[in-house]
């Protein structure tokens, strides 16, 4: 437990507040479930676009779990600083993972066993009953799946082996290198993302120069986490422009839908490790999802030959809290011609307004007066 304070707050519930403090939107920080006037165990930073961010609010949806959902803005526009840029959530990050070593490549994973702990990424759990920050997405999922009792039981004691097998496989799939890049032949992403993510790492690394001017030597912990992540930036910069690195990247994502289909030809019950719902079907619902908005959904269409996937599909999407927690999260993602929940005229004008909502327009436009960016770097130095 941490000391506490003149003001009755101890060391974590002040570093927790500071990080609070700066996220004033009630359309993006409130309470997800429970009762009127409970105060949640937990409290949730997330992005509603993310990956590893839907697999978490997935579980908590699954465990019936009530917190308190922070959905972050994470992604620089115009002279916007990422909340999760903000020193503050950074010292947060790093509490939870003391010892971990700082990523300082690319390899277009986000598994935190390979590339290393970024302390500059969504999502991260706060328990205040322990006073605990988890990070890494798998490690959340499994600690709410251990920490409570009720929902969906998704780590079967006698499965534990076989989760962790498919836990691992799903982790080797380099989603973040298909987000971000192009594959040189065939750039099927949808349009507006192709179009916003332009330029994007060097963007990136324009905030952290700044953050890295503002900070100064005043939290060594803190300088020694930008520069880390601008190393990872700028690696990734000149990864999504290499030909051959993003025609490898689909082959490994041909390969990851094989995994799948391989798994679930392995037997003939509905779900990944046989019976039960797991929290290895969590993962790699929300691994195809990902994909068929991505314009990935050939790779298990009729003519694939990969018929068990399309069968897995069909039960897996339609989770109540799946659905809940991705399908029809605000913001989860843009419209995109290859699913058919965010294509056509509504999902295209719900998503507007949803931006129109959420956008910190004044800082985008005017950014803040205490960070000074530094001119943009051409967009053709980090694709």
């Amino acid at each position: 437990m941490s000391d506490t304070q003149p003001n009755g707050q101890t060391d974590f519930t002040r570093m927790v507040n500071d990080v609070n403090a700066l996220l004033r939107s009630k359309y993006k920080n409130k309470v997800i479930g429970g009762q009127a006037g409970e105060t949640p165990r937990f409290e949730l930073y997330h992005a509603a676009p993310s990956l590893c961010s839907h697999k978490v609010r997935t579980v908590l949806a699954e465990k019936e779990v009530s917190y308190v959902s922070h959905d972050m803005d994470i992604l620089p526009a115009g002279n916007f600083i990422p909340e999760n840029y903000r020193p503050e959530y950074v010292r947060m990050r790093l509490y939870g993972a003391p010892d971990a070593r700082l990523v300082d490549g690319y390899t277009g994973e986000s598994s935190v066993t390979v590339q290393g702990f970024d302390p500059c990424v969504v999502p991260t759990l706060v328990d205040h009953l322990k006073e605990r920050v988890v990070v890494d997405s798998k490690v959340i999922c499994e600690y709410v799946n251990s920490e409570v009792d009720g929902g969906t039981q998704l780590v079967p004691p006698n499965l534990t082996a076989e989760i962790a097998t498919q836990e691992n496989l799903i982790d080797q799939a380099p989603h973040v290198a298909a987000l971000y890049g192009a594959h040189p032949d065939n750039d099927f992403r949808p349009t507006g993302l192709r179009k916003n993510i332009a330029g994007i790492h060097a963007k990136k690394i324009r905030v952290l120069k700044a953050m890295i001017e503002q900070v100064g030597n005043s939290d060594p912990a803190v300088l020694a986490a930008y520069e880390a992540k601008i190393k990872k930036e700028d690696a990734a910069g000149e990864f999504v422009i290499d030909a051959e690195g993003m025609r490898e990247t689909h082959r490994n994502m041909a390969a990851h839908v094989d995994a799948l289909e391989a798994q679930l030809l392995s037997h003939s019950a509905d779900w990944v490790c046989g019976n039960e719902y797991t929290i290895a079907d969590i993962m790699w619902t929300c691994s195809m999802w990902r994909l068929q908005w991505l314009g990935f959904g050939g790779l298990w269409g009729p003519e694939s030959g990969r018929n068990r996937l399309q069968e897995y599909l069909d039960r897996a999407l339609q989770r109540p809290a799946f659905r809940g927690a991705v399908v029809n999260w605000p913001g989860a993602h843009a419209p995109s011609p290859h699913v058919a929940e965010h294509r056509g005229f509504g999902a295209v004008s719900g998503f507007a307004v949803h931006m129109i909502r959420s956008t910190q327009w004044g800082q985008v436009i005017w950014g803040d007066p205490k960070i000074k960016l530094p001119p943009v770097e051409p967009i053709a130095a980090h694709q």
